[in-house]
């Protein structure tokens, strides 16, 4: 596994993302080298791309890793997969949210998608869990 500079918050970790969007640069955010929350970090980054390659536009991040004190400060669930570095709270940055979510129910396909636009909240929560798992804020 390469050596992320987390420090760095331009650095890009993926193709399309940067160490900002994963941290929102706070240091609190920041994931313990060789962690398992880092390799989740990076797998998700990965599908993030395709999901940015596949839409064709740009995708901002809300929220991506929250260490635990960081996900009950900010009023998280406390099973929350951001907690594992496996989620990402997203949005089109250029056009229609609620036809990126709709989009993105479909491109997801069998993996978890919560359905912020929809609820007012301007976000789509997805994460790595396997099944077609959905759900309103």
């Amino acid at each position: 596994m390469r050596i992320i500079p987390w420090w760095k918050n331009n650095f890009k970790i993926s193709k399309h993302f940067s160490v900002w969007e994963v941290t929102n640069g706070d240091s609190k955010r920041i994931p313990k080298p060789k962690s398992i929350e880092e390799r989740n970090i990076l797998l998700l980054a990965g599908e993030l791309d395709k999901v940015r390659d596949a839409w064709g536009g740009a995708i901002g991040v809300t929220s991506w890793y929250r260490p635990p004190n960081v996900n009950k400060a900010v009023g998280g669930v406390p099973n929350s997969q951001h907690i594992l570095g496996n989620a990402a709270d997203i949005f089109n940055v250029h056009g229609d949210q609620l036809d990126f979510e709709k989009w993105l129910d479909l491109f997801w396909g069998d993996r978890a998608l919560g359905y912020g636009v929809r609820s007012g909240r301007g976000f789509t929560h997805l994460d790595l869990r396997v099944g077609r798992i959905r759900w309103d804020y």
